[in-house]
């Protein structure tokens, strides 16, 4: 009897400490989780530690031994499970799990439609949202969160984030009062809005208990594999949490997939699940950017297998090259909807792309568009040269279409992170590249450079020195050539201008767009230039050296 009671309390023990690991982390019951795995190997330990002192006090061993067979079946199902998911068994297999489309550039990506160009990225975002939680009642017990995704809500360009709690001891000072709203940031007009609900929400990803959104969800879908929650509101401004569904289809946990969504009413925390096909329409994000740009990679990786040393054939991703001071995707919209940008390069050589593709986060359609150029981060070099002097960076571009050219746009933010210019920069040519402090007008100085403007439909006074009348002279072009003996830079109207001197006594003023090498510029270097007299100055009107 006994020995009968002692395992009873080791089982007791042993079942409660299952209870509580399973409350907080939560693992999917289902064969296909590797989480699963870990509970049952953890909890096959435990035992053996419960049941192991109690048989050592009754001289009998044989539940032990049953916790150690089942330890052992455990890690044998572990390692058999990776053998059939791995990589190198099924590389082809990884390969296909998505299918890459062929694009049409100038019919899926809008052209010239200048108020669709998203101009606030992320970090921006959140600069401008972070400042509206103040006008909350006790905002000292909520956090915006950093997600900022960028949707589509009535029509118009936002990027939206949730409020989260500021931590456990906050939650149980608010939790009563819920969550009061979300933030809403225009990303054409960089408006940002706190926007407060009539019913405040429960249900969330930074609450706790019952109210936490993955425990929320595990009691009602206990064997599923979950991927990451997006917040989304519908065209009524009504918030819900889109939760995907992982599916394996590469032995017991390789390929996993997305291919059902889990919606969940923020307020009342009512969830329903929908295949992808039958999404509702406000629906913008649903996949992971993370899950996408993985499937992407093995579709590039594995295109001649897993023993590709030479990578023959293998393309990669800037996603693949992002770090902390480089992106590597942005957003921008397209005849699809909301899409991720990034561009694609030949394995091993990041310096130029030969092509990109755009990625739709509510179908997972993945469509790619030929086209030869510079990689983003040399034409974020050029656009910052412009303004070198300033101190300017360029944010991650994004592809527009400019008159059926693929084309760079970017932000230049100053060191408080506000945006101070637009530029676009050619894809094909990344020397042509403008900016300017409106948005119009950088638009209108890049289609005079790839021809597709006539300079004279618009301003270009601030090309020109001008007079006390205003008005522009027309003198004579004059060429000259001789060493630079003395150099300095100046900023006008957002354009950087060199001024230097030569072996006389002028005064010379360039731009930056007659020669962007004129970055190298520096005393004692030969030129050749062209130039009008301007009275006091001599303006440059073309420039090599």
């Amino acid at each position: 009897m006994a020995k009968f009671i002692s395992r009873i309390i080791a089982f007791g023990a042993t079942f409660s400490v299952g209870v509580v690991v399973n409350y907080f982390f939560l693992p999917a019951w289902s064969f296909n989780s590797g989480g699963f795995y870990a509970y049952l190997l953890f909890m096959a330990l435990v035992a053996i530690c419960f049941f192991g002192i109690v048989d050592r006090l009754a001289e009998s061993y044989i539940p032990t031994i049953i916790c150690v067979i089942i330890t052992g079946i455990v890690l044998l199902t572990l390692i058999i499970g990776w053998f059939t998911s791995c990589k190198l068994f099924h590389a082809m297999r990884y390969q296909s799990l998505i299918e890459i489309e062929e694009g049409n550039f100038t019919e899926e990506v809008s052209s010239n439609n200048i108020s669709e160009i998203a101009v606030v990225d992320v970090a921006t975002a959140q600069r401008l949202g972070d400042r509206t939680i103040a006008s909350l009642e006790n905002p000292s017990w909520y956090e915006v969160d950093d997600e900022y995704n960028l949707i589509l809500y009535n029509g118009k360009q936002y990027r939206l984030s949730p409020i989260n709690y500021g931590g456990f001891f906050k939650y149980n000072k608010a939790k009563a009062a819920g969550i009061p709203g979300y933030v809403l940031v225009d990303a054409i007009t960089q408006e940002a809005t706190l926007v407060t609900l009539e019913n405040p929400i429960k249900y969330s990803p930074s609450a706790y208990f019952s109210y936490d959104l993955t425990r929320h969800l595990r009691n009602q879908y206990a064997n599923y594999v979950f991927g990451k929650s997006f917040f989304e509101i519908d065209e009524e401004g009504n918030p819900y949490w889109i939760t995907s569904v992982k599916e394996t289809n590469i032995g017991l946990f390789g390929g996993k997939t997305e291919n059902s969504f889990i919606i969940t009413d923020a307020c009342t925390g009512e969830s329903t699940e929908y295949s992808v096909d039958d999404l509702p329409e406000w629906v913008d994000h649903a996949f992971d950017l993370e899950y996408l740009m993985d499937m992407i990679y093995y579709n590039y990786e594995y295109i001649n297998g897993f023993f590709n040393f030479s990578k023959t054939g293998v393309n990669r991703t800037s996603y693949y090259y992002s770090d902390s001071s480089f992106a590597g995707y942005n957003t921008t919209i397209s005849s699809d909807g909301i899409v991720f940008y990034t561009g694609v390069t030949p394995a091993n050589a990041a310096e130029s792309i030969n092509g990109f593709i755009l990625v739709s986060p509510r179908t997972g359609i993945v469509k790619y568009y030929s086209c030869f150029g510079a990689e983003e981060s040399s034409a974020q070099a050029a656009a910052e040269g412009l303004v070198q002097n300033l101190g300017y960076i360029a944010t991650f571009p994004t592809v527009v279409n400019i008159d059926g050219a693929p084309t760079y746009f970017m932000t230049l933010k100053d060191g408080a992170g506000l945006i101070q210019r637009y530029a676009f920069c050619n894809v094909e040519n990344y020397s042509i590249v403008v900016q300017d402090s409106t948005l119009e007008g950088a638009l209108n100085s890049y289609r005079v450079r790839i021809g597709t403007l006539d300079a004279s439909a618009i301003d270009t006074s601030k090309d020109s020195i001008p007079t006390e009348s205003n008005e522009e002279i027309e003198v004579e072009t004059i060429s000259t050539s001789g060493e630079i003996t003395s150099l300095y830079t100046a900023e006008i109207d957002g354009y950087t201008y060199y001024l230097f001197t030569l072996n006389d006594t002028n005064l010379y003023m360039s731009s930056i767009e007659n020669n962007y090498r004129q970055v190298l510029l520096q005393v004692g270097t030969n030129v050749n230039i062209e130039y009008v007299n301007e009275s006091e100055i001599m303006l440059v009107k073309s420039i090599d050296f």
